[in-house]
This record gives C-alpha cells, structure tokens and sequence, in this order.
C-alpha cells in the first residue's frame, strides 16, 4: 500500500470548518484512506469525522500531516497537495533553506541526504553527522575527531535507535557552547546494532556541559516524541528538509 504524507502549518484561524468540508468532499473522490495527523498533540482522526478534525485543526499555525494510505495515494497526493497550498503553508511547496536557523533551544540544524556509496554503516554516519557540526561552525574542525569518538563511545553503552526507524546519537560535552542538531537521512535502512532494528533517520544532538535546564526540558521533550509511533513515521515519511526541521522544531516546544 502506498502511503504519501503533506506537511503543513496551518493558518491564523486554523483550518475554519468550511475549509475541512471542502477537504472532505475531495476525499471522496479516492479510495485512499486520508487522516489528519496534528504533531504537537500527536492525535490522528480521520477525514471523515469531522468535528475531531475541527479540533485537530482549529490552533493558529498548528503543525499538521495529512496521511494518504491507498493504490490511488500518489494521485490524492497531488491533488490535496494543492488544496492545502490555497489554505496554509505547505512545507512540501517550499525551496529548502540550509542551515536552518533558530533562536530556541538550539543555534541551527543542518539536513544531509546521504547516499549509500560514503554513508553505509553507523560509524560513517556518525562521522558526517560530526562534519556536519563543523560546517554550522558549532566544533572546529580540530574538535570534530574527538566529538565523533565521543558519539562512537556513547553507542558502546548501547546503541541510541528511539522509535521506529530514528536513531538519536547524543552526548553531553565540554567542548561545546552551543546546543545543535545534525541529521542524516538515509534512502537505504543500514544496522544501528540494535534490537529495535535498523534506522533511516539519525538525528545527532549535541549538548554543553553542564546544559542549561531549559535545554534539557526541550531535550527530554524531543526524547518523549521519538517514543510515539505516529510522530516517528512522519520523521520517516518527510521528504524535504523544512518538512524534517518542522517537525523536529515542534518536539522541542
């Protein structure tokens, strides 16, 4: 079954009634099956039903999915592609923007597609992860061989896959002024050495130390998301960059 999600934020007034009616009435032209996921109540409810739809949907500039599960989903995607687009700010719709800069709790993330050919296994991953903190000028590259033994060390405890799918390699040093995040996104699902099994997002953060208290609240917060299945599929399914940051973004809140 093909599954095709649209990443969005709603706008000031939500997503009014009539909007969800019309959306609703769309549907129906396909066999898939259309849900709407809301990422910072991490609550689904069909498109059919809706006045759970109007409460998922109702918050000015609430982080939604539309989750498309069907033979005909890549044409529904299309279609409610562009609906939404009329509506709110589809993150599929924009031009991705690297790094991406933020003023809570971190400095930046930073996004790498990787490919099989130079990122196939965790120790090559955790090595672009680490590069990746010196090109948002978190490390120098002189700290970049002993922040990526720091992540290989950590995974000696015991490897670091969260959810379905997502690895979340972190550590807590004194090299480090400034909380950041790194993502690698992989195409293929390579071995984390961990019984939850293999992973296709690795989300590396990286915190000083000692760490302020309210990053740690955003840390323990992100952590707890990553242990819900819905939120750790929208990961797996983001196929842009600000989709991924958005989504990160709002687990941190």
């Amino acid at each position: 079954m093909l599954e095709r999600r649209i990443t969005f934020y709603c706008g000031e007034a939500g997503l009014p009634s009539y909007q969800l009616n019309q959306l609703k009435k769309l549907t129906t032209y396909f066999q898939s099956k259309v849900e709407l996921f809301n990422v910072s109540q991490l609550t689904r409810a069909p498109i059919s039903q809706p006045l759970k739809m109007l409460s998922l949907a109702n918050k000015p500039h609430a982080l939604c999915q539309l989750i498309i599960q069907g033979n005909d989903a890549e044409l529904a995607n299309l279609v409610l592609t562009d609906f939404i687009g009329q509506y709110a700010l589809s993150l599929s719709q924009l031009s991705p923007s690297l790094p991406f800069k933020i003023s809570f709790p971190l400095t930046s993330i930073s996004y790498d597609d990787c490919s099989a050919s130079h990122c196939s296994d965790k120790a090559d991953t955790i090595a672009q992860l680490s590069q990746m903190l010196v090109a948002q000028h978190v490390i120098s590259s002189e700290q970049q061989p002993a922040l990526r033994q720091a992540l290989l060390a950590r995974e000696t405890i015991s490897a670091t896959v969260m959810g379905p799918g997502i690895a979340l390699p972190h550590i807590m040093h004194e090299m480090i002024a400034t909380p950041a995040i790194a993502i690698v996104c992989h195409h293929q699902s390579i071995d984390w050495g961990s019984s939850r099994g293999n992973i296709t997002r690795a989300i590396a953060m990286i915190l000083p130390k000692p760490p302020p208290k309210a990053v740690i609240m955003a840390f323990a917060q992100f952590s707890k998301c990553l242990l819900n299945d819905d939120y750790c599929a929208a990961l797996k399914f983001a196929q842009q960059p600000q989709e991924l940051k958005a989504l990160v973004i709002e687990a941190l809140r």
